[in-house]
């Protein structure tokens, strides 16, 4: 068999990194452990069950760049030219804006043109210093507005595993420390310019800063953990036990210090007899040292009902010890998810519990429930839909209020073309909170057309309505917009 074609030649010469991979294997794998999907991770022959990972985040750093199809080459580096775009928007709104610093009678219009580009420094064989910027030119301001980076904020992980077989029973011992900095590392790189028309604007504002994000913020976790568990009853069950003390700070002094002590024991079925598996469990969580404790015991049961029926069940008491009020409630959850035909899928899920903060010692009760449908009426119209209500009791700690929530909502997809799609939306979102005053109902409707009009060039146009009934900030708005990008 012979096959002709034109082929790629690669030159077989190695490059500058190839010829001095002694010195950039180290960086490599250094820095390798802030690139997404890598990890690194240390094994050895003393200790041949343990392993310790180092597993890191930072944006700026990445492995997915190919310098051929860079725009612009220069030795080590490169840039890119992302995108080119420009739209405008017009707001009729009515009401007063958040903060007195804004102009409240700053509706109307508003315009941009802009170009996202990108440079990048290669550090290594693969991998890249990688910094993406914005510049927007806002002509009814007649202001230019720049922005470096986008939320280059650092996060790290250390985790040590400790792994043992005695006899029967497996056990894990470990300890896991993640860091997540608030600090934006460009976040005095801009050059801040807005054009504002009701409560949008183009451009950016000179500080980068919310609740969760700022340059003093920081969440630091760090979790000592014991598990062991074992088969039981020949393999068909499974008896387990854990305990875990965690420490919160949220700053980079350490000062602002939480804890969280928590403790399961189980017995859960792994066997094929018993149709819906049941999981028995206890535990208890403290948010104050042992002060008060929070006890659970729940019975969980989970299968498939029928081949397109899956369902969880759990129901089990809660009461509390100690220092903390007497309280007992009863919790439970119930899960069900229904793939009718190939056109419509539904899904539920009500319950009652208690949830735990990733970042911080607390714990607050909650009763939920949503329940959706997805149908598909044709193959190119489809209609999504949801109810949702929560209600989210005062934490453990009282850092945060009780809040009712209820919203609803629905989206209905028309693809009269391959390459054209309608959306249509119509959301309501209600909040009701026991000690602000915040308390708000919101109507929102929106319809917007996308339109690809070739490989790379894209166009949106788009009408929304917005109804804010609140005690603080009420206001109505009609919205309407129309933009193009189109990517490199």
């Amino acid at each position: 068999m012979v096959a002709t074609d034109l082929f790629r030649y690669y030159d077989n010469n190695p490059d500058f990194y190839q010829r001095n991979q002694d010195f950039f294997r180290p960086i490599n794998k250094g820095l390798g452990v802030f690139t997404g999907h890598d990890a690194f991770t240390v094994e050895t022959d003393r200790l041949q069950r343990a392993s310790f990972t180092v597993d890191g985040n930072f944006n700026i750093l990445t492995r997915e760049f190919n310098p051929e199809l860079a725009h612009i080459k220069a030795g080590p580096l490169y840039f890119d030219v992302l995108f080119a775009g420009a739209g405008v928007i017009f707001s009729d709104f009515n009401g007063e804006l958040p903060g007195t610093d804004l102009d409240q009678n700053d509706d109307g219009w508003a315009a941009f043109v802009e170009v996202g580009v990108r440079g990048l420094l290669r550090l290594s064989d693969s991998i890249y210093l990688s910094v993406a910027a914005n510049l927007i030119y806002l002509p009814m301001e007649n202001e230019l507005a720049f922005r470096l980076g986008n939320s280059a904020n650092p996060g790290l992980l250390f985790r040590f595993n400790l792994n043992e077989q005695l006899g029967e029973w497996e056990i894990l011992f470990f300890d896991e420390f993640l860091g997540r900095s608030g600090l934006d590392v460009f976040v005095d790189a801009d050059s801040p310019g807005v054009d504002r028309a009701g409560r949008y604007y183009f451009g950016f504002l000179s500080d980068r800063s919310n609740d969760f994000y700022s340059s003093n913020q920081a969440f630091f976790v760090n979790t000592v953990g014991f598990r062991a568990s074992r088969p039981l009853f020949d393999n068909q069950w499974r008896f387990g036990s854990g305990i875990e003390h965690s420490d919160y700070w949220t700053s980079f002094s350490f000062d602002d210090h939480g804890t969280r002590d928590f403790l399961e024991l189980f017995m859960q079925y792994e066997g094929s007899t018993i149709p819906f598996a049941p999981r028995f469990s206890y535990q208890y969580v403290s948010n104050d040292g042992y002060r008060s404790l929070l006890h659970q015991l729940e019975l969980q049961l989970t299968g498939r009902l029928t081949e397109n029926l899956n369902w969880l069940g759990a129901a089990g008491y809660a009461f509390r010890t100690g220092d903390a009020p007497e309280t007992n409630d009863f919790i439970w959850r119930f899960e069900l998810d229904h793939t009718i035909t190939r056109s419509t899928r539904h899904y539920l899920a009500v319950g009652q519990g208690y949830q735990y903060n990733e970042f911080q010692a607390d714990t607050r009760r909650s009763t939920y429930g949503r329940y959706g449908i997805d149908q598909r009426i044709t193959s190119r119209f489809n209609i999504d839909a949801f109810v949702q209500y929560a209600e989210n009791e005062t934490s453990v700690n009282n850092r945060f209020p009780i809040r009712d929530r209820f919203g609803a909502g629905m989206i209905m997809t028309y693809l009269p073309l391959d390459f054209t799609a309608i959306r249509a939306m119509a959301l309501y979102d209600q909040v009701d909170q026991s000690t602000t005053t915040d308390d708000s109902a919101r109507w929102l409707y929106r319809v917007e057309v996308n339109q690809q009009f070739s490989h790379r060039l894209t166009g949106n146009v788009f009408y929304q309505y917005e109804e804010m009934n609140s005690d603080v900030n009420p206001f109505t708005e009609h919205f309407f917009g129309v933009s193009m990008r189109r990517y490199f």
